[in-house]
């Protein structure tokens, strides 16, 4: 038999689940890594679900869990990273050969996404692609609706000038 907050919580993950594996491939720049990571959001959320109340929103709730779940996740990766860089290992893959100019323009826009500090990362993210309020941002990242405004001012602030700093 299952529980009431077991259902809720397989119906909210089930409706949620496309678009916050979309959110995460474009925060970890993966959808492998996505995936992986929107497993253990899921799980994660499934073991809390009854202290999901009724009143709360629950998309806001699981965007906070899976964005937890990938700032841990891109902590881990950075130090298993840092590790193969002091044994002269570096593991960042060149620029695909032959590609066209668009190609070779996103790949620049990627890169300069993928620099910016986790949490304006996930606000740029959630606000420009997954389409979310400043309320629900705020909500998923635990902090409140200004500064929710904030991060994402300040990812597009860095991200304009290191745009603009790139030769063309």
């Amino acid at each position: 038999m299952v529980k009431g907050a077991e259902m809720d919580f397989s119906a909210l993950a089930e409706r949620h689940r496309p678009e916050i594996v979309a959110y995460l491939t474009r925060l970890l720049g993966s959808a492998e890594d996505a995936e992986d990571v929107c497993q253990d959001a899921l799980l994660r959320g499934f073991r809390a679900a009854e202290r999901l109340s009724a009143e709360s929103n629950g998309r806001a709730w699981l965007y906070k869990i899976a964005t937890n779940s990938a700032l841990t996740f891109l902590r881990r990766r950075t130090r298993a990273r840092a590790r193969w860089s002091m044994l002269g290992l570096d593991d960042v893959p060149a620029p695909a050969a032959g590609g066209t100019e668009r190609a070779a323009e996103v790949e620049i826009v990627v890169r300069a996404v993928e620099r910016l500090p986790p949490r304006q990362r996930a606000a740029l993210v959630q606000r420009r692609f997954q389409e979310m309020g400043y309320e629900e941002i705020g909500a998923a990242l635990g902090c409140t609706p200004e500064t929710a405004r904030a991060h994402v001012y300040q990812a597009i602030k860095k991200l304009r000038t290191e745009l603009e700093r790139k030769p063309r």
